[in-house]
Parts: structure tokens; sequence; C-alpha cells
């Protein structure tokens, strides 16, 4: 168990880590690219680790320099078939994400991951590239880990999204860059685009109208250099925190500000915060800047519908807002998140009411009432996820001394997220 005293405020400015989902993509585009790219300012964290491990396996030439990666690779035309399993650990987006890259390789591989990761569906990927002629099998009629990607002749197609999942839809785009002939794939509700910017930064003929995605795949990919945003995920924990500390005022640093990510930011205004955005365009697409944030009331409310896919990492974030918000907060619509690093719903769930709060939970969602009194002797489950982790954190904070049963996996995201943390702190004594 791990306690952490009470603190007053937050004051001060800070640099989220970098962003995860463009890491993610940058390794993984950079090895599917002939030639030599670089990653500057990528998060090392274990998920992010294990897609670098998973490139060098497949054959890239991984040199670290000082804040950037060298990846050296002889392209998507030549992947070594690694002899050994391909190990995402608890990274969905690695295992997802590798799949589509691996589908049309004509090749053997196999993937796995840790306990939780072999919980989590990855038919959701396998469905879509099986229509593109992709053979692949996994245990529970071809539903979870371990996966057996096989050789196959892939084939261009017209793809339409069954579920709102970034990671999807880009294991769909990487399989599609690889394949002779036009695919596309067309969104019923826009998810973040960092694989469609990425593709298009390395070579990629890539076209977007409305809500179809159109790639014409089979020509090489051309190495490039990423520079890694801050990550906005990261940043809605502070968000969050500056709204639940009195006499608060922080500033977060060159943090993303892709549109496909900044949902937290509406989902605020119609709670009735205030906020200031200082943006900026970088040579690449991915915009980023700064925020700045008082202490003031939040409003509440409901949240549901298609805001939903681009606050799905944030609704742990949101949900502690609704102790301290003037009314309830309701969150709809938001089943997927019972299929992430631990069943998100029940845990808040959980952990709210530990506190003390009146919360009904629903199949996709919950509403939590503000918090009335907060119970002394509650304990905190993080159930192994790291968001979970990183809200209860800010929680014993708030309270003083409230008993969180594991804080280590907040290295999944955010290593330096308690550093952070400590760094903004005033107390009265």
């Amino acid at each position: 168990m791990k306690t952490f005293k009470k603190i007053d405020s937050l004051k001060g400015e800070i640099t989220v880590p970098p962003d995860k989902s463009v890491t993610h993509r940058a390794f993984l585009l950079s090895l599917m690219a002939e030639g030599v790219s670089y990653v500057t300012n990528p998060l090392l964290s274990r998920d992010t680790l294990s897609t670098l491990s998973a490139v060098e396996m497949l054959g890239g030439e991984v040199t670290k320099n000082e804040n950037s990666f060298k990846i050296k690779s002889p392209g998507f035309i030549c992947f070594k078939e690694p002899s050994n399993i391909i190990d995402c650990g608890n990274s969905g987006t690695t295992a997802r994400l590798i799949t589509g890259v691996l589908a049309p390789q004509g090749k053997f591989f196999v993937l796995t991951g840790d306990d939780s990761l072999k919980k989590r569906p990855m038919d959701r990927v396998i469905a879509p590239l099986s229509r593109m002629g992709a053979k692949i099998y996994g245990r529970q009629d071809n539903r979870l880990l371990p996966l057996a990607v096989t050789p196959a002749r892939m084939f261009p197609a017209d793809i339409k999204a069954a579920v709102k999942s970034a990671q999807v839809k880009s294991a769909v785009l990487f399989a599609a860059a690889q394949i002779n002939g036009e695919s596309s794939y067309m969104e019923t509700t826009p998810t973040r685009n960092h694989s469609e910017i990425m593709l298009r930064q390395f070579g990629c003929d890539l076209t977007v109208d409305n809500n179809i995605i159109t790639v014409k795949g089979g020509k090489k990919l051309l190495p490039s250099e990423v520079r890694v945003p801050g990550d906005f995920s990261s940043s809605a924990f502070f968000l969050s925190a500056v709204l639940m500390f009195e006499n608060s005022e922080i500033a977060i640093k060159n943090v993303g500000l892709n549109k496909t990510r900044t949902g937290l930011l509406d989902v605020m205004k119609s709670f009735g915060v205030k906020f200031n955005v200082d943006l900026r365009n970088s040579d690449t697409g991915e915009p980023f800047g700064d925020i700045s944030i008082k202490s003031q009331n939040v409003q509440g409310g409901k949240i549901s519908g298609d805001i939903i896919a681009n606050v799905i990492d944030e609704i742990p974030a949101i949900a502690a807002l609704g102790l301290f918000a003037e009314k309830p907060v309701e969150i709809r619509d938001a089943g997927e998140l019972r299929v992430k690093e631990s069943d998100r719903i029940s845990a808040l769930v959980c952990n709210l009411r530990s506190l003390g709060a009146d919360v009904e939970e629903f199949d996709d969602g919950l509403k939590i009432y503000p918090l009335e009194s907060v119970n002394m002797k509650a304990e905190l489950k993080s159930f192994g996820d790291h968001r979970i982790a990183m809200v209860n954190i800010l929680l014993s904070k708030r309270f003083g001394n409230l008993p969180i049963d594991d804080i280590a996996c907040v290295d999944v995201s955010f290593p330096e997220f308690l550093r952070n943390i400590e760094k903004l702190e005033v107390t009265s004594c």
C-alpha cells in the first residue's frame, strides 16, 4: 500500500511526457520506410519500448542518440521473420497496430502479451484484415492473444469501421499501404488521426474525404524525421487536478493539440470551465502549444455520443471531477472502457464509491454525484491500470493519506508522473 500526504494546491508549469500514440506510430513507420528515419523526443515507457523491441526483432537497426532514435530499415518489403515470439507486453496499441503491419508480409509471426493484454479483444483487428485476405489465428475463435500471423496474399478492399477505434483504423491503413491497389476505410465517428498524418509524412498516397480515408498502396515508404509533441492524454490529469485542488494555477507547455485528441477541452467548456490555449503548428502537421488553467467551479453535465471516441483515455480524469462538480457528471456510450487495461467503468465505480460518493453504473458508462463527505478509511485500487492509478494518486493527495494498492503501473505511460506532480505541490506546513 502507498499513501500520500494531503497537499493544498498546485502552482507552476510543467512539460508532460511525449505522446504515446505518436511514438508508437513513429517507430512502426520508421520500420516500414526504406532508409534512415529519426524519432526525436519519443516517449520511453513500457508500452512504447514493447513497440521498439518489435521493430528490432523485425530488422530495424536502432541507434539511440541523446534525445532521439535513428532507425535504419530495409522497408516493408524485407522484414525479418523472427525466430522468437514478439512480446507486446501490456500494450494493446503495439499488438493491434503491428498485426496490421505484419499481415501482408507473407511470413510467419507470433504475437503475445502479458496476462492483461491476453484478455483484451483482438478480433476487432483480425476481422477487417481478414476481409483483405489476411490469415490470422488466435485463441477463443481468433479473438485473443497469442496470435499467429501466417503467410497470405492480401488484396485491396473497402472497409467500414465496426468499432470506434483509431487502433483498428491504423492497423488497416498500415496493411493497405503495403498492398498494391486502392483501399479505403470509412469511419462512422472520427478518431485520432495521427496515422493518417504520419503516413503522408512518410510518402504514402493517402487522401481523406469527409469520413473516408483512401490509400493507394504498394509503393515504398520514404524515411522521415518525427518530433513527438507532449501527450495530451497525460496533460488531462493535470487539467483535472487544478479543478480538484483549490487556489491552483498551472501551465502545461508544448503539449500536442491535435483536434482529434483534445475532446477534453470541449468537455471542460461544456462544464463551464475556462482556460487559455496558445496554439502553434509543427512542420509535420501535428499542432502543439501551451495550456494555462486556474481553479474554478465545475458545473458538471453529461457527455455521450461522438465525443466519447476522442476522450476515451481521459474519462478516468473526467469521472474524478464528478466528485467536485456542482451537479452530477454522467458519461455514456463509453462501453469501450470495459476492455481497456482494466474494466475502467467498474474500477472507477469501485474507487469512487469507496470514497463515499453516490455513483450509478451502466453497461456503457457511469454517473457520479458530487461528494458530500469523504470516507477517510477508503482504500483505492488501481487494478493494474496506469490511468486508474494516476487518478488514485491525485485523490490520495487531495484528501490526504488514502492508501493505494499499486502505483507501479503508472510506468506504462507516464514514468515521471509523481515527479511532475511534486514540482507543482504547495502545502501549508
